[in-house]
């Protein structure tokens, strides 16, 4: 199935996409998914510039708010503050698109960032997440299973050793990713609407360990009550399939 259809999106559905090791392809893959309609991507931090072929147009603050409630025809667009020496794309203020959210029919957000590591953790001041976001995405890359625990493989890496009550050079376990998923400060953090967990790159643990890591999810989530849904698969292999909660 489509991503789209695995997220059951809707019309005016507003999704932020948050962690580690795969959110700007999804957030592209579902924007190919949906142009056929008029779609916004943008970021609250850095993604790099998107190729000029992959979207329709990518608009800065100098362009950006007139012609993009103007323009009818339907496309990826693109939306920034300006792009930055190494090519990225730098987010714009999210009460800027207050004033854009009814001239599209999907806004997607990639709302945090992860330095390309395989795995995360949150400042105080992160996620941002827009407030009428009405889906979360929390990206958890499965290759990150049994990875060491060190600055080269962690964005923020304190935060990271913290939030999950790990130690420097320890192997990444299925109790540290729980942690990830559904500590206070995980995960789903400042998360609004309906929470969706996708656990990407499933394709590089076997079937019984990807089938035991969502078991031990669901039994948590069955005591926390704070994932909807569960999406597994590999955005590379574009197979998916979900769970819902």
């Amino acid at each position: 199935m489509l991503v789209h259809e695995l997220l059951e999106l809707k019309e005016k559905d507003i999704v932020s996409i948050v962690g580690a090791g795969g959110k700007t392809t999804l957030m592209f893959q579902l924007a190919n998914e949906l142009k056929n309609h008029k779609v916004l991507v943008t970021t609250t931090t850095k993604i790099y510039k998107p190729k000029e072929e992959e979207i329709k147009h990518l608009a800065l603050r100098k362009d950006g708010y007139e012609y993009l409630q103007a323009t009818y025809e339907n496309g990826i667009y693109v939306y920034g503050n300006y792009v930055n020496n190494e090519n990225k794309l730098v987010g714009l203020d999210l009460e800027e698109l207050n004033y854009l959210k009814d001239s599209f029919k999907y806004i997607l957000i990639e709302s945090d960032g992860s330095k390309n590591k395989s795995l995360k953790a949150w400042n105080e001041y992160e996620p941002v997440i827009y407030e009428n976001t009405n889906k979360t995405i929390g990206v958890l890359s499965l290759k990150a299973f049994g990875m060491t625990i060190n600055d080269e493989n962690i964005h923020r890496l304190k935060e990271f050793i913290n939030l999950t009550n790990s130690k420097l050079k320890e192997k990444v376990s299925f109790d540290i990713l729980i942690s990830i998923i559904f500590g206070e400060n995980g995960l789903f953090k400042n998360s609004k609407g309906e929470r969706i967990l996708f656990l990407n790159a499933a394709d590089i643990v076997n079937e019984n360990v990807l089938n035991l890591l969502i078991n031990k999810i669901i039994e948590k989530n069955n005591e926390l009550r704070l994932i909807n849904k569960i999406i597994y698969g590999s955005l590379k292999d574009k197979y998916l399939d979900s769970i819902k909660l």
